[in-house]
């Protein structure tokens, strides 16, 4: 993990509300995993004072792609940089999602959700797995490319929750793993469908992470434990924000 002031090398706009930042990070991108993220600010701003964590989208050689949502200010702040201004970077954060080889693995993400499988379905495809991708989001404004699409408002594809989807497939099909990333009910229907179909599901939380390092607890989740009450918590930043479903009290 690092924190340095680095320059931007390219900002791309998907559309009103999404965009990549790209940024050189030099050997740490070899290292760099499906799951991990960064925490980002504009070292020129003030306020907001807190860092954003933003998924790993891509990683090309030492160059490292970062798909952004605009939602607030401190996101609005980072959507107005330009190519060769400084972003303070720290990272990378947190944990990774399991790749095995040779299994037929579903993914299914939603909204912002899509970053991190995007960089795991390469991770997974290198290793000689199958891949089935479904992911969803309000509307068009939240779709990219998948095998399948759905959306609340029928503005793109099969209209309903991506979680629909999931469980038409898993009627049909056998996968002996699912990736989830996406809001928590979601990930918390996912879980239910996992369990019904007897399917390992490692899910990416989706909490604010404002120091990224497990040092203000502000990311803390219930997770299962053998401690007597049964309960602890965890936090997402440093302990996820990858889990196994399983863990997670929901």
């Amino acid at each position: 993990m690092f924190n340095r002031i680095l320059k931007i090398k390219d900002i791309q706009h998907l559309n009103d509300y999404y965009f990549v930042l790209c940024v050189d990070i030099g050997e740490p991108a070899r290292e760099v995993k499906p799951g991990q993220f960064f925490e980002l600010k504009r070292p020129d701003q003030l306020f907001p004072m807190l860092r954003k964590p933003i998924s790993v989208y891509d990683i090309q050689g030492s160059m490292v792609f970062l798909m952004v949502k605009q939602v607030g200010k401190g996101t609005e702040l980072l959507a107005q940089m330009q190519p060769g201004r400084d972003l303070d970077v720290l990272g990378p954060c947190g944990n990774s999602f399991p790749v095995n080889s040779g299994q037929k693995a579903v993914l299914v993400s939603g909204g912002i959700g899509y970053p991190p499988l995007f960089l795991l379905k390469q991770e997974l495809g290198k290793a000689d797995n199958s891949v089935y991708w479904l992911h969803g989001g309000r509307s068009r404004i939240d779709i990219f490319h998948a095998d399948e699409i759905w959306t609340d408002d029928g503005s793109a594809r099969h209209q309903g929750f991506v979680t629909e989807g999931l469980f038409k497939y898993l009627e049909h099909n056998q996968p002996d793993i699912i990736y989830a990333c996406g809001p928590r009910q979601m990930l918390k229907t996912c879980h239910q469908v996992a369990i019904q179909y007897d399917i390992p599901l490692y899910v990416s939380l989706e909490e604010y992470m404002a120091c990224g390092i497990g040092v203000c607890h502000g990311c803390a989740v219930k997770v299962k434990s053998d401690n007597g009450i049964g309960v602890t918590y965890k936090t997402v930043c440093k302990d996820g924000p990858v889990f196994n479903a399983d863990e997670i009290i929901w």
